[in-house]
């Protein structure tokens, strides 16, 4: 993987925000446009993100499934792939992207999102959302070249 550049990440949070509505969900349009930046497999992780679309299942009653679709990238980036592992990395990684969620947003709540946004604006609102998640993890991704370039999954 080249250098995480500003183009880079501009281009994918607007991939995230065409894929958002247009067939994807917040979580699978999260995880698809970080993974395919990266020249992962971005169906994988697409996948794995649809039960975390629209609050957990489309409940609307748990975290936003955008979150959830950069904690995924995370984890297929970083993750463990065998019990006992270091999971330093990713675990900050995950907690700074929630941080900087709840800088940005006040709350992760998918439906406390939703009735802020209101039914007309939604759709509008969080398609800018799924563009702020994707950039600030690539932001995350970037501000940790070293780790991100000797990954044995990159």
């Amino acid at each position: 993987m080249n250098k995480i550049t500003d183009t880079m990440i501009k281009t994918a949070g607007n991939k995230a925000a065409e894929y958002f509505g247009n067939g994807f969900h917040c979580a699978e349009a999260v995880a698809a446009a970080i993974l395919e930046t990266l020249g992962e497999n971005a169906s994988e992780a697409a996948a794995h993100a649809t039960a975390f679309g629209g609050g957990f299942g489309g409940t609307h009653e748990e975290a936003c499934g955008a979150l959830c679709g950069g904690l995924i990238a995370i984890g297929h980036i970083y993750g463990r792939r065998e019990p006992g592992g270091v999971w330093d990395l990713p675990r900050e990684l995950g907690k700074e992207l929630r941080q900087n969620f709840m800088n940005s947003f006040e709350t992760t709540h998918c439906a406390t999102l939703c009735e802020r946004f209101g039914e007309e604006s939604q759709m509008d609102e969080c398609r800018k959302l799924v563009r702020v998640v994707v950039n600030d993890l690539l932001d995350l991704f970037a501000k940790n070249p070293d780790q991100l370039s000797s990954n044995g999954n990159l």
